[in-house]
């Protein structure tokens, strides 16, 4: 059959050689373009929308010069019709074979780690879009005269439809007769044939045949120099006839059914949808917060509308804005519902021109205030979309108010990539496509230090009027160029030690998404794998990870990888990768995040003088609070003068902090007088929220002799147990002191926000939960 296609897209006609000439064009322009260079998703997004035109166009074609043929013999052309529609069909998936072998081919070059998923998303996308085209364009071609211009009406019209769903609903993924499936813009890199897709491709081809049958009742019933209205009229005359009366109407009925019920299918999503899944809502002055049923306390969702409220006071303050419209609040329980209800799982989202943001409850702390500046900035976005076309801008603005990442402050990271070459072209960046060409961490940081310079050194009444317009020269009377090298020069003068390098390898050196290796299937296997860690299967999650990490060399895969092996006590994996992966690296220090794990499995075996140089340079480096953290309580529990294993069991355990609390009382119950022992299990009660309990073992505890950051961090700890208690004045007191310890600029700006956040609270009279 395949043999017998490929001669049919050459001696076909002038219009097939244009059609196969262009697949063969564009497939080897994919070939060089990153994610459409290999069988998978995006190869097969684009195809369906080519080949659903080019298919469309052929099939109108062929039919109509059968179709409308002069012959007097009615029987001749209703073949001749037939055999048109099944030849331009056939033909058309015959020219599918061109970007299909061309993609195969360059799988020599190129890695693909799943031919089979890549061939399943061709055959879900671009071959069923195929068979929906020429039969809706053979239904076309035989009801209306100007049957071009109502298939390609009908094709924008499609089109807008998947369009306004993102407008106008919370979700942001699509499905569509002629693409397939849209997940949406989203920085969620996992993405598999799913079994929604399945069914909506089925009832694609339901509806392709339904049209072939319409197509076949009006060639064989009426004759080609009928009006439209003729047509129409005959074409239900013969559904109502009594042999085709049931089958239409229960063909009526599914249709009917399959709309009524496209949202438990998963086709679509609606802001109603969401509301009764989530099933609670909660208001406040500026807020509806939509929830899971009994996910939060009465007091505990009472305490979350008042840190909404609180942070859009301060967006508020930031912009000098005075009033803002009500904002709905969407918390999901988890990434998964979240995915299923709005198609993103990973991705926190703000939708401006709703005025809604889309969070999880694990990260709703973290990322409430970045997405609720992307609303409140709504209003000097442009029209309808509320935003400015510049994704730099967009993200640049939100994290220049919001200004907290990492334990230093966005200008120091700019400086350190700027010294040590990690800076891309910002004004690239600042494109409508060029900030996902950078991996997240860069663009985000970037564009927020670019865009805080100019509000601290112009206003932010000039940043406003530009996200509106992106006319620089306007506003600052100078070029982009001009203000770049402005901050350049501000950013030259920020002090960047040597040892900040290795903060620019551990944080600015990964690949975005359009520079992995088959990022969808290892996406979508890193997270069966983080599945099957979380259930405990370490074997089976280190299988996964391995598998990715062989594949892709990510760093999610190499980092899951290690932690499985550490739980499944397979010491000598995290070993060989320190030997043969860290130390022939020529940047070892991007691997530092690891460097806990591998320091363990050293300590377990018996090694504990390498871990302990691990241990050591970790907490040298200090790149982030929590793996500073671990490093140096670790290095604590080595240098006791007896007994220094006693605490190895707790930092190799995977068991829930309320086990590792008993682990402690266990240790304190033998030596009532080990601090580093009650400073853990003040700080597992906290994760706990345990909070009055956590207070009690942190409270009188004295840490600067051992460790400055331990000192702030259990300082902050008890403060935000206060906090969380209502004894806001307390807090204060308690984030205060930390600065005696770590007085960086980035401790200062966290100190000052849980100020104001304390103020703010006792100000309004916002009780602690019970």
């Amino acid at each position: 059959m395949l043999i017998r296609f490929l001669p049919s897209v050459f001696i076909c006609g002038k219009d097939l050689r244009i059609a196969a000439a262009i697949l063969l064009v564009v497939s080897l322009v994919c070939t060089q373009v990153p994610l459409l260079n290999y069988l998978g998703y995006e190869a097969s997004f684009m195809f369906a929308i080519l080949i659903s035109i080019l298919s469309g166009i052929l099939a109108i074609r062929r039919v109509r010069e059968a179709y409308y043929a002069t012959s007097a013999d009615h029987a001749a052309n209703v073949q001749a019709t037939k055999r048109a529609f099944w030849g331009s069909l056939q033909r058309a998936l015959a020219l599918l074979l061109i970007p299909l072998l061309v993609l195969v081919a360059n799988a020599l070059f190129v890695k693909n780690c799943s031919f089979m998923e890549g061939l399943a998303f061709f055959l879900l996308l671009p071959a069923v879009s195929t068979c929906f085209a020429s039969a809706f364009a053979f239904f076309c071609a035989v009801h209306y005269p100007k049957a071009k211009t109502i298939y390609f009406l009908f094709f924008a019209g499609t089109l807008a439809y998947s369009m306004a769903l993102g407008y106008f609903t919370p979700a942001i993924f699509s499905y569509n007769f002629f693409y397939g499936y849209f997940p949406g813009l989203t920085y969620d890199e996992a993405l598999a044939p799913t079994w929604t897709l399945l069914l909506f491709r089925g009832v694609t081809l339901g509806l392709a045949a339904l049209f072939v049958w319409l197509g076949y009742l009006l060639v064989t019933r009426g004759t080609p120099s009928s009006t439209t209205t003729a047509k129409g009229v005959l074409l239900l005359r013969s559904l109502w006839s009594p042999g085709r009366r049931l089958p239409a109407v229960l063909i009526a009925l599914a249709l009917l059914l399959l709309y009524g019920f496209r949202f438990h299918l998963g086709f679509e999503s609606s802001g109603g949808y969401v509301r009764d899944n989530l099933g609670a809502q909660f208001h406040t002055e500026h807020f509806v917060i939509v929830y899971a049923r009994g996910s939060y306390s009465a007091e505990e969702i009472r305490r979350l509308g008042a840190e909404h409220e609180f942070r859009l006071w301060q967006i508020m303050r930031a912009f000098s804005l005075l009033h803002q419209p009500t904002i709905t609040s969407f918390i999901y329980p988890s990434d998964d519902q979240k995915a299923r209800l709005i198609g993103t799982g990973n991705t926190n989202i703000a939708k401006p021109w709703l005025n809604e943001v889309h969070t999880t409850k694990q990260t709703l702390e973290f990322t409430l205030k970045h997405e609720l500046v992307h609303v409140v900035a709504g209003r000097f976005g442009l029209p309808i979309i509320k935003v400015n076309p510049s994704a730099g801008l967009v993200e640049g603005l939100a994290m220049a108010v919001e200004w907290e990442w990492g334990n230093r402050t966005l200008h120091q990271y700019a400086a350190a990539m700027r010294r040590f070459n990690a800076e891309p072209d910002i004004k690239h960046l600042l494109t409508f496509t060029g900030f996902a060409s950078s991996p997240s961490s860069v663009s985000y940081v970037l564009a927020g230090s670019f865009c805080r310079y100019l509000i601290d050194r112009y206003g932010m009444r000039f940043m406003t009027q530009l996200y509106r317009t992106g006319d620089y020269s306007r506003f600052y009377g100078r070029t982009l160029e001009a203000l770049i090298a402005e901050w350049h020069s501000y950013l030259d003068r920020v002090p960047v030690p040597d040892t900040e390098r290795s903060i620019v390898d551990i944080l600015f050196r990964r690949p975005a998404i359009f520079g992995k290796v088959c990022a969808r299937v290892i996406g979508q296997r890193n997270i069966d794998a983080a599945s099957a860690y979380y259930m405990r299967d370490y074997s089976r999650a280190e299988q996964l990870y391995s598998k990715s990490y062989e594949e892709g060399q990510g760093y999610e895969a190499l980092s899951g990888m290690l932690a499985s092996a550490l739980r499944g006590g397979h010491y000598t994996v995290l070993t060989s990768v320190l030997d043969t992966v860290i130390r022939t690296d020529p940047r070892p220090d991007q691997y530092l995040p690891h460097f806990l794990h591998i320091g363990d499995a050293l300590w377990a075996t018996g090694r504990s003088a390498e871990a302990a140089q691990l241990y050591a340079h970790v907490r040298e480096v200090n790149f982030s609070e929590a793996y500073t953290e671990g490093a140096a309580v670790r290095l604590l529990a080595m240098r006791r003068s007896n007994d220094t294993a006693r605490l190895l069991p707790f930092f190799l355990s995977a068991a829930p902090d309320s086990m590792k609390a008993m682990m402690l009382d266990s240790l304190l119950m033998q030596n009532p007088d080990d601090t580093l022992a009650r400073y853990l299990k003040g700080r597992a009660l906290l994760r706990l929220g345990r909070n009055s309990e956590s207070l009690g073992e942190l409270v009188n505890l004295m840490m600067m002799a051992s460790d400055s950051t331990l000192e702030a961090i259990r300082l902050k700890s008890a403060g935000l147990a206060d906090y969380r208690l209502g004894k806001y004045q307390q807090a204060k007191e308690k984030f205060w002191l930390s600065l005696n310890a770590v007085q960086t600029e980035a401790a200062r700006d966290e100190v000052d926000d849980w100020v104001d956040r304390c103020d703010y609270m006792e100000r309004e009279a916002v009780r602690a939960p019970n």
